[in-house]
């Protein structure tokens, strides 16, 4: 790839009216053969040359050879149409090589090497049964290599299945495969003219074919030719076989010739004053909708000319002073500027006739203001005298004295004349009885200043170095514009909308009563120096800068200014475009000029710039945009529109590339990334036209770039590139599930771990503690419960031996008393068990049990009778059913506890019977049967549920999901002493609670 600097040729060599660029192997081009030329539907310009294919983007040169692609030789002959109609990825044309390659053109704007062309070619052509030829396609005009028409033939499709044969002496014609027309010959030439057929017979007769050759009519601009003549058929012919375009050339003029029907040529003038044999041309093309024409020379390169819609006019003698400022239509089609040069405009150019026409005016040399009156006679002011010049410049009207030094001039549409001056003085011209009496009207608070232009009849706006003001000349109000502080205005243009200011480094805004809008200047700001703005009557505003000239939509403005937009496309123009100088004037009044035919006058320091706005065709870039080549870390990756990525990778260099034949400024290009942690946001592309991403994270991104294509508010075009990172091995959701179960792992461990240790910490710092606590409580049941239920239990037991020694006491208060002494004696027998379950909790874990054989009989007879009384109360009989000989190993204590609760809750419940009984049978246990109505199933499945180990029960047992004291001490006892318990509901209504003993006590640890 080549980025051009093109060789632009010399004043003599470039056509008068024409930009042209020669490219040679200096600066771009691979070989300075250019044998064939053809633009694809991309816009893309492809040549064939000896050193391989090329594409041309109007900016770089790639060359497609053998190193890139799969070809045997470099050398290209040429181009041949696709054979038949090219739909979806289809190659569009082919370039054929010397060696019979057939390379495709592709839609992507890349190549593709084709071996299946002839598989197209037999399906399309009609006389597939004859010997094939490695290329029967017809070549353009001239031929590189000899044609046999005679001996071979010559195949061409037009598109719509249509398709002819030449080989002589016929032309024959097949539509869909069948034969339609044969015309006889014999012809030296064949050709379509778009889809016309024509041919050159033995006499050089141009001829339209059909059922019968007939003669061309040949009409347009070759007929102002003086050396074209229909009879003698004294022109050039050349065609080009891809784009089917036919050119006439006749002395040094080249034109277009279109096929408007069958038989009739319509021409249009593309080139003159260009030797197409000293240059020894070979190749045509003709890019009409950017006006370029590019022809291709055997020798001497590539040649591209524009022809130029802007033209100079200067007075071309040696002493002429070509740096103009303030002019003014003068009469007729032509422009008088301030040093008195007429310009007269010529029909069908815009070149003028200069003449010397004031030498007054070229005298004084007051160049910067000019006030033209309706009837054509202007006003110029020199020094302290004001001058009414004739239309022509060459007689004096009147001549104004003034007290002070004039400086810039403005007229009232009514015609009277206001005058500035260096001092702070304003006067006004009238006329008054034939003589102009100059008045003066205001002081003002400031000097040095200019009238740059009028908001209406009564208002002018006058401008400093640093300010501009506002002068009402009806009241003489004079204020300062706030809004345009620290700016130096140089000239205004007021319309319906407000008025534009032209400024000198502040670009040009838009004034509208107090309110300023200052306008986005290009990227280059040449704007910055705005000179002039002229409105068109096509809705355009041009201004002149510095540097150059910018188009610009008008309402692309005001709905800027109306917050509607935020972007504005300028459409630049320089010295390329027909200017003598890319620097245009300012400061003057006024800067521009209109003629009635719409042609625009421009002040230049080289010349007057003219053009009619109404016949520029602004050169807009709306072609596609593609990757030419993408590189990762400086290695060459494949062109795709989803590029896969390496991890890790530093940079993605990126080269975009878009057709356009007009000014490179006028590409404005934007790019975006979006994807994982990035919001879109639009960067511009550089001018080399090179994307540069830095490494990205693993994951999708989208690269989005963006083209303005036109002036409308939707104008533009996308590519979009997807850009896929993968993830590394520690990226992947694996990898990352695995380590984050290894770190909750790790920190339920630690938690634990910590946990533990606090607990630990707690148990220790506690423990003196807890034995207090535990001695304390003790000692209170000991002092002041225990000893005061065995002095109230003496005391009964007296009072019922008194009562049961006298006769006379009534029964009922004895039968209370044995049940107030029953129930005393079993309070304090169960303060005693609670007392020892508290000191057991108080115990090291080796002595809270003594394990000894035990006499079930006597423990449950004992126990029973502490509840003999309430038993009696309540009507319900405590039967036992053991054998009064039956011993089971276990602490006599505890379980003394444990039958005491169990009894105690049977009691609470029980109807009529409680039956506890004991047997060794099948296994060692105590059951206690009550009939009170059936035990909650909850209750049951707690009762019932089996722990491993005592710690076990401890941890479930801090919420054990029951209410109930006693129950709670039984089954602590029960998993301390290993008696497994077994509770059911019989028939709904009974309740059995089964104590099995056998397994050995748990080693309880807490």
């Amino acid at each position: 790839m080549c980025l051009l600097a093109p060789a632009y040729v010399s004043a003599q060599q470039a056509p008068e009216g024409y930009s042209l660029q020669q490219f040679t192997d200096e600066n771009g081009l691979p070989q300075n053969s250019v044998k064939a030329i053809a633009q694809d539907r991309n816009g893309f310009i492809w040549l064939t040359t000896e050193a391989g294919l090329v594409r041309f983007d109007g900016r770089r040169f790639v060359t497609f050879e053998k190193s890139l692609i799969p070809i045997s030789n470099n050398r290209f002959r040429g181009f041949i149409p696709f054979p038949g109609t090219v739909t979806g990825s289809a190659p569009e044309f082919y370039a054929l090589s010397d060696k019979r390659e057939y390379v495709g053109i592709l839609a992507n704007g890349r190549v593709s090497v084709d071996s299946s062309f002839y598989k197209y070619y037999k399906k399309f052509k009609p006389l597939a049964q004859s010997p094939l030829r490695y290329n029967s396609a017809l070549p353009s005009l001239p031929a590189l290599h000899a044609l046999y028409p005679d001996s071979e033939h010559y195949f061409v499709t037009s598109g719509n299945d249509t398709s002819y044969i030449w080989r002589n002496p016929a032309i024959t014609c097949y539509k869909a495969g069948k034969r339609v027309f044969v015309s006889n010959g014999p012809f030296t030439q064949f050709l379509l003219i778009g889809p016309d057929p024509y041919a050159i017979d033995l006499k050089g007769n141009l001829k339209a074919i059909g059922l019968k050759a007939r003669e061309v009519t040949i009409e347009g601009e070759i007929l102002d030719n003086n050396l074209f003549s229909n009879k003698k058929n004294n022109y050039r012919l050349f065609w080009n076989n891809i784009s089917r375009q036919a050119f006439l050339y006749v002395g040094n003029v080249l034109y277009l010739a279109k096929s408007t029907a069958p038989g009739r040529l319509t021409t249009h003038m593309v080139l003159r004053n260009f030797d197409l044999e000293k240059f020894k041309i070979h190749s045509f093309y003709f890019d009409e909708a950017a006006g370029s024409l590019f022809l291709g020379s055997t020798t001497n390169g590539l040649f591209q000319f524009r022809k130029q819609d802007f033209y100079v006019n200067k007075l071309l003698t040696d002493d002429a002073d070509n740096v103009y400022y303030a002019q003014v239509a003068g009469t007729g089609l032509s422009v008088l500027t301030s040093q008195g040069y007429s310009f007269k405009a010529q029909p069908g150019t815009m070149k003028a006739l200069p003449e010397r026409l004031a030498p007054f005016l070229e005298k004084t040399g007051s160049r910067f203001h000019m006030a033209r009156c309706n009837d054509g006679s202007f006003w110029i002011q020199y020094e302290f005298d004001i001058f009414k010049m004739d239309p022509t410049g060459r007689k004096i009207l009147a001549d104004v004295k003034l007290p002070e030094k004039a400086k810039s001039l403005s007229i009232e549409s009514g015609g009277r004349l206001w005058v500035g001056c260096e001092t702070n003085a304003v006067f006004s011209v009238e006329e008054v009885h034939g003589q102009y009496v100059p008045k003066l009207r205001f002081r003002l608070s400031i000097d040095h200043y200019e009238i740059i232009g009028r908001e209406s009849d009564e208002t002018m706006l006058l401008a400093t170095e640093g300010d501009t003001y506002r002068l009402n000349t009806r009241t003489g109000d004079f204020k300062v514009i706030k809004a345009l502080k620290n700016m130096t205005a140089r000239s205004s243009c007021t319309t319906q909308e407000g008025t534009w200011l032209a400024t000198y480094g502040n670009g040009f805004l838009l004034l509208k009563g107090e309110k300023a809008v200052p306008f986005p200047l290009d990227e280059d700001r040449f704007l910055a120096t705005a000179h002039c703005i002229i409105e068109d009557g096509k809705g355009f505003f041009w201004i002149t800068t510095n540097r150059g000239l910018f188009q610009v939509p008008k309402q692309q403005l005001v709905d800027y200014a109306d917050r509607k937009r935020n972007l504005i496309y300028y459409l630049f123009y320089d010295k390329s475009d027909g200017f003598g100088s890319n620097e245009f004037n300012g400061g003057c009044y006024p800067c521009a000029v209109t003629l009635a035919n719409g042609t625009v006058s421009l002040p230049s320091i080289n010349g007057l710039v003219w053009f009619k706005p109404q016949d520029v065709r602004p050169a807009l870039p709306n072609h596609r945009i593609f990757i030419s080549s993408a590189q990762e870390d400086g290695k060459p990756m494949p062109v795709a529109d989803t590029l896969e990525m390496s991890h890790g990778f530093e940079q993605l260099r990126l080269e975009v590339t878009t057709p356009y034949l007009g000014h490179p400024k006028n590409i404005r290009m934007y790019y975006s990334l979006s994807g994982p942690g990035r919001t879109e946001s639009w960067t511009s592309v550089d001018p080399d036209f090179v994307i540069s991403i830095p490494g990205l994270e693993y994951g999708n991104y989208v690269l989005r770039i963006r083209k303005v294509t036109g002036f409308g508010i939707y104008d533009y075009t996308y590519k979009t590139v997807h850009l896929r990172v993968p993830r590394t091995w520690y990226e992947t959701w694996w990898f990352r599930l695995l380590a984050g179960s290894a770190l909750l792992a790790l920190f339920v461990i630690s938690v634990r771990s910590r946990s533990a240790y606090h607990i630990k910490k707690e148990r220790e710092a506690n423990l003196i503690r807890h034995y207090r606590v535990i001695s304390q409580i003790i000692a209170a049941v000991n002092h002041d419960i225990q000893t005061p239920l065995l002095y109230i239990g003496f005391s009964l037991k007296q009072f019922n031996a008194y009562f049961h020694r006298q006769p006379s006491v009534d029964p009922l208060i004895t039968r209370l008393s044995d049940e107030t002494l029953d129930t005393s004696q079993r309070l304090n027998t169960l303060t005693r068990s609670i007392l020892d379950y508290i000191k057991l909790q108080s115990k090291s874990p080796a002595d809270r049990w003594e394990i000894t054989p035990v006499n079930i009989a006597g423990l449950v007879a004992a126990t029973s009778r502490l509840f003999a009384g309430i038993a009696a109360h309540r009507e319900v009989e405590v039967k036992t059913m053991i054998d009064p000989n039956l011993t089971f190993d276990s602490d006599p204590n505890l379980l003394s506890i444990i039958i005491h609760n169990l009894i105690d809750n049977a009691l609470k419940v029980a109807q009529s019977t409680i039956t506890i009984a004991a047997d060794e049978d099948m296994t060692r246990q105590i059951t206690i049967e009550d009939d009170g109505g059936g035990m909650p199933a909850e209750l049951v499945a707690w009762l019932n549920q089996r722990y491993q180990s005592y710690e076990d029960w401890l941890y479930a047992s801090q919420n054990p999901g029951q209410k109930g004291i006693g129950l709670v001490i039984v089954k602590d006892l029960c998993v301390l002493l290993g008696i497994q318990i077994n509770a059911k509901v019989v028939d709904g209504s009974k309740t059995t609670i089964a104590l099995h003993f056998g397994i050995m006590p748990f080693p309880a640890s807490a």
